[in-house]
């Protein structure tokens, strides 16, 4: 019978580079899919909570994984690691005639770069977290690529993904998309790390509005705001000229002017 690895789990002590080792085997131990077909049908434009859930049911499958896959499986095992920013980073290389994409999750932790994934080569996978820059990240799966006798052509790289596992937001994939037939390498460098500071910008400001759905209840459950709304003012004034509904006790009519000549 084949042994079905287990999901890592951490104490609250546990350093973060160490928590990165411990998905990353866990990623592996899954085992790359040589098979031909995807045993998990991954839509990028499915709310984060649909692909966390979907992530949720490849840890009870326990089936072999594509890169894109192990995207997934990546952002879901790391999300209470709150410190820690994730974000995709793809590639698009030519060999032989052919153009070949592969997809990893990036992170930064500390100011550090590395990244997370699976991949038939060793060198296209897991890199701790110890480069300075962006930059230099990208710089050594190109030297991976080369290495494999891929040209690297394209690089696409993604805003930081929410650590809510019940955000309705989608993983933006491709902010900034990089044509190296296009760019000096001096330009490419320079590209990478205005998206680096852009991603520094985004975090400062917070990572985004917050889920719709939490909206929807904080506006339900807050009696201020709702006595404030412009919507119920509108409604409230709408409904008093029409002489269709009038209140039973006459006593309540002077309450209400008070509160139209508070308003």
């Amino acid at each position: 019978q084949i042994p079905i690895p287990s999901v890592p789990a951490f104490q609250p002590s546990t350093p973060i580079p160490e928590r990165l080792e411990a998905v990353q085997r866990y990623i592996r131990e899954l085992q790359y899919n040589h098979t031909g077909t995807q045993f998990f049908e991954i839509k990028k434009s499915r709310p984060l909570t649909g692909l966390m859930d979907l992530a949720k049911e490849m840890t009870k499958e326990a089936l072999p994984i594509k890169c894109l896959e192990a995207v997934i499986l990546g952002i879901y095992l790391t999300n209470n690691m709150t410190t820690l920013d994730r974000f995709p980073i793809s590639f698009k290389t030519h060999f032989s005639g052919n153009y070949f994409r592969h997809i990893v999750l990036g992170v930064n932790f500390g100011g550090r770069y590395g990244a997370l994934g699976i991949s038939r080569r060793e060198e296209l996978m897991y890199k701790a977290p110890v480069f300075r820059t962006l930059s230099e990240l990208v710089f050594d799966f190109e030297e991976a690529y080369r290495r494999c006798w891929h040209t690297l052509k394209k690089v696409k790289l993604g805003h930081c993904v929410s650590h809510d596992p019940h955000s309705v937001e989608q993983i933006e994939w491709k902010h900034s998309i990089l044509d190296l037939d296009k760019l000096s390498r001096e330009d490419f460098r320079k590209e990478l790390e205005r998206h680096a500071r852009d991603m520094r910008l985004k975090i400062g400001k917070g990572t985004g509005p917050p889920s719709p759905t939490k909206d929807r209840k904080k506006d339900v459950s807050s009696p201020q705001r709702g006595q404030a709304s412009p919507h119920r003012r509108n409604s409230r004034g709408d409904r008093r000229p029409s002489g269709e509904k009038k209140p039973a006790d006459s006593k309540a009519m002077p309450d209400l002017n008070g509160y139209q000549i508070r308003v």
